[in-house]
């Protein structure tokens, strides 16, 4: 395991500024755990007798139980580099003509964060959880870094992001792919 800070901004490594809840910026973030049925092994438990009054939450008879695969590390790993592209694609084509209105970013940013994680879950990286964290604000020529930080195994945790501005609203866009174990 190991800590790792990482940051990544609407105008390149060379911006300046930071943004801490910076009145008008909005953050949204999806997340969603991927499985697979393959991912534990079933079997069939013994006949159980019926719940007595002491014991009333005995499982079923012939119920299915998951017995745990111990798998440490993917089948096929994370890539960020089509998912950076995913993300680009998706953030211009979700706000190319969009203005920047302080009550509709939530929702856009929501919409937007969704989208990503719908296309991130089609690559179907097996049993990673996906983070998505977009967050939008209004551009009025300022610089700005958007940073996290992540406890993580470095041999099968990443992320990436993208980023997009137009003449009044950037936004990035951070997906973090974290095997689960």
């Amino acid at each position: 395991m190991s800590d790792r800070g990482d940051s990544a901004g609407a105008d390149g490594p060379g911006s300046a500024g930071t943004a801490k809840g910076s009145r008008g910026n909005l953050t949204k973030s999806a997340d969603s755990s991927t499985s697979h049925p393959h991912d534990s092994k079933p079997t069939t438990a013994p006949a159980q007798t019926a719940p007595t009054p002491a014991n009333d939450s005995a499982p079923p008879t012939n119920a299915l139980v998951y017995e745990n695969t111990y798998k440490l590390k993917p089948d096929k790993k994370f890539q960020s580099e089509p998912v950076r592209r995913i993300a680009e694609e998706i953030l211009q084509n979700a706000l190319k003509k969009a203005k920047y209105d302080p009550n509709k970013v939530v929702d856009l940013s929501a919409k937007i964060g969704n989208e990503i994680l719908a296309a991130v879950k089609k690559l179907e990286y097996d049993r990673y959880k996906i983070v998505v964290d977009v967050s939008i604000g209004e551009f009025k020529g300022q610089g700005i870094r958007v940073a996290s930080r992540c406890l993580w195994d470095t041999t099968t945790d990443t992320y990436t992001s993208a980023s997009f501005k137009n003449a009044s609203l950037f936004a990035v866009a951070i997906i973090f792919g974290c095997f689960f174990e």
